[in-house]
């Protein structure tokens, strides 16, 4: 008996998933951004240790979390691709420049041994990788509908 090497899953069960994860992430930056809008900020060392240490407090804490809260309401009602996609990836930026900025709060005691710090932004990259995946899903699917 042959058995196929490769299983494929039909098209509509991407779409599903990736809507699924387009929401889940839109609900992540929406949350988060609301405490940092609320002046609570459980990452200030990380987002001090960044390349914009400005963002960790005061004002600036307010601006990132109504960035984060607009890129969650931008994905959760699929608009803007553009500007989401821009907002996205300079949120990666500042999330990857704490591994340049904040080496002493991310590795500890030492590279390449994570602290909890370290953990949660590898994480964070992840999630702002899969926002980009979502934006590009997004736009192919509507380039293709364009093209029908």
């Amino acid at each position: 008996m042959q058995y196929p090497t490769t299983f494929t899953f039909p098209k509509r069960y991407e779409d599903g998933l990736v809507t699924v994860m387009r929401v889940m992430l839109a609900v992540i930056f929406i949350w988060f951004g609301a405490l940092k809008m609320m002046g609570y900020n459980p990452v200030y060392d990380l987002v001090y240790n960044s390349i914009m240490p400005s963002l960790a407090a005061g004002s600036g804490l307010i601006i990132l979390g109504v960035i984060e809260v607009l890129v969650g309401i931008l994905l959760l009602f699929n608009r803007a691709l553009v500007l989401t996609h821009i907002l996205v990836f300079l949120h990666l930026l500042g999330t990857f420049s704490t591994f340049i900025f904040g080496w002493h709060i991310v590795f500890v005691p030492h590279f390449p041994i994570l602290s909890l710090d370290g953990e949660f932004v590898a994480k964070n990259l992840i999630l702002a990788i899969a926002g980009l995946v979502v934006l590009v899903h997004e736009s192919r699917k509507r380039a293709e509908l364009l093209v029908v």
